[in-house]
């Protein structure tokens, strides 16, 4: 069926990720169009995959555009923006709207004024301010099919009065290439290398991990920074770059220049995985289903979690990971500490992770699943 697919980041994580193996199934690539807001990394993936790509500012739903002039200026854009991709629709023939994430709202408009099937995948789980998510919550009942890629999704945004089902397909994705790394981490064998990989953005916790990493340093065996590193890498959305000066500035405050390594956004994840021993996502809201912790799975690194959203589904209690609690940094050190003290239990849970990834968040369960939900 031909379809146009429509995606808030040209980026490549989590979301755009999954997008661009949806358009990897077999079939799909020579049906699609994509709209993306803006250039980035994820354009290029587009183009050589031959599909159709267009550039256009859809008016991408942000919390800082949450202003009474924010909303106006939002109101015109996706005005704009439905009129130009109800042409490219047109031109096209497309049959059928797939709108990548609740951040790109224009789905409804388009499908009240071409007529054509919606398909939104839900990636999200926004909890505040309530406006925005009751508002959402209406909205997404304009669709004919709806995704959702964990169950902490489904259940966040289930509805009695949303008259379909919301299905849950969980990420999946190919076992990554092991590449050479330009990463610059201290190649000493008997330095622990601790690594966070996301958005900057506050639900992610980068504040939480520096708290929990002033109480790890206390300890006599973490002194010395040639023996405990922290690799931080992501950036902040654009119109965000005041949240990486705020942690860069959290990082000198806290004295722990010596400790972290910022390298900014990777493209490649799996080499950058190589280089580390642990992975942490310290999210202090619910994260929907953190794709670097199923990358991390795949390459065998033990991972670390606060107990929240999707991580509950990912990971198996010290079988394939382990769970810190949520805004104590000082037992979640203590926990931290037991953890990288363990290097048997650290190298076993590495290996069921691995497993539990294969089992759970493979290509094919995923391809399958995408044409079951489809089809059906």
């Amino acid at each position: 069926m031909k379809t146009i697919y429509l995606h808030g980041s040209p980026d490549l994580y989590g979301s755009g990720k999954v997008m661009l193996e949806i358009l990897r199934i077999p079939g799909n690539a020579e049906q699609a169009i994509v709209v993306l807001p803006h250039e980035g990394p994820l354009c290029k993936k587009i183009i050589d995959l031959k599909i159709p790509l267009y550039i256009l500012n859809m008016g991408v739903l942000r919390r800082r555009y949450l202003t009474p002039w924010g909303i106006v200026g939002r109101l015109i854009l996706w005005f704009i923006a439905v009129w130009k991709i109800k042409r490219i629709i047109e031109q096209h023939q497309a049959q059928c709207i797939y709108v990548n994430s609740l951040n790109v709202i224009i789905g409804p408009w388009l499908k009240l004024f071409t007529s054509k099937r919606l398909v939104w995948h839900l990636h999200e789980i926004i909890e505040e301010p309530k406006l925005l998510f009751w508002a959402l919550q209406r909205m997404i009942k304009k669709a004919d099919k709806l995704i959702a890629v964990s169950k902490a999704v489904q259940y966040h945004w289930a509805h009695p009065k949303l008259h379909r089902p919301i299905h849950v397909l969980y990420n999946g994705f190919s076992t990554p290439n092991r590449m050479s790394s330009e990463v610059p981490i201290s190649n000493l064998k008997e330095t622990i290398t601790i690594g966070m990989v996301g958005r900057i953005q506050p639900l992610k916790g980068h504040s939480y991990l520096l708290d929990i990493f002033q109480e790890l340093i206390k300890d006599p065996r973490f002194k010395n920074p040639a023996n405990l590193q922290l690799i931080l890498a992501g950036d902040p959305y654009p119109g965000y770059e005041h949240l990486q000066i705020q942690l860069m500035e959290a990082i000198k405050k806290k004295k722990l220049g010596e400790f972290v390594n910022y390298i900014g956004y990777q493209e490649n994840i799996a080499a950058l995985l190589e280089n580390i021993d642990v992975l942490i996502v310290p999210s202090i809201k619910p994260d929907s289903l953190p794709t670097v912790l199923i990358e991390a799975m795949y390459a065998g690194k033990p991972v670390v979690a606060t107990r929240l959203g999707g991580c509950i589904e990912m990971i198996e209690e010290n079988k394939t990971g382990f769970f810190i609690p949520l805004n104590d940094p000082i037992q979640s050190s203590k926990m931290l500490l037991s953890i990288l003290s363990d290097k048997l239990q650290l190298k076993k849970v590495g290996e069921a992770g691995k497993k539990r990834a294969e089992q759970l968040f493979s290509i094919q369960s995923f391809h399958q699943g995408w044409l079951r939900i489809m089809n059906g």
